[in-house]
């Protein structure tokens, strides 16, 4: 007789816990929560002069196609806007030595310079410069992972400098209707 008790309160105890997890997940959807994404962009098609190099190109790409909704195109003339980019540059300063002299971190930087033109060629986003850093610690005894780490950290910085360019260039008003079909 016990035993029948307990085993019918313990699937009720679970029933609770998993309704009480439904109403918070439906009450933090229902408050209007929602992360950051891109915001909505002020014009159409977009075409792209240069390149920043392999990691920043292909996020570039992803962002464009899944984000942005904006249509790349082949010419410049049929543009609403043309954004010029450079190469992103990855540069290490020597932050800090150990007793022994060696250095025991870096700071890793990561600048991208582009801007952005209508296809009148009047200027919508001046000649800008992004910078990113990131601290490096760097040990004598764990020589073989660093070179990874430091790679993971260029990576992640070169995907910032891209989310922080794309939120400047969507947020330009270009005089829209002079593309050309």
């Amino acid at each position: 007789m016990a035993r029948t008790i307990l085993s019918t309160r313990l699937p009720l105890r679970q029933s609770l816990r998993w309704l009480s997890w439904a109403i918070l997940a439906f009450w933090m959807s229902a408050c209007g929560f929602q992360l950051r994404g891109l915001p909505e962009a002020n014009f159409h098609s977009l075409y792209i002069s240069g390149n920043m190099g392999a990691v920043g190109d292909q996020e570039l790409q992803q962002q464009l196609i899944h984000q942005t909704h904006l249509i790349q195109v082949k010419q410049a003339e049929k543009a609403d806007v043309i954004l010029y980019l450079a190469p992103i540059k990855i540069t290490q300063q020597i932050l800090s030595l150990n007793a022994q002299g060696t250095v025991s971190q870096y700071t890793l930087y990561a600048r991208l310079t582009f801007r952005a033109t209508d296809n009148l060629g009047t200027e919508v986003v001046p000649p800008s410069t992004l910078t990113v850093s990131r601290l490096f610690n760097y040990n004598v005894i764990q020589i073989l992972g660093k070179p990874t780490e430091q790679q993971l950290l260029t990576q992640d910085m070169q995907l910032d400098l891209v989310h922080q360019m794309l939120r400047r260039i969507l947020t330009v008003h270009p005089a829209l209707g002079t593309a050309t079909p």
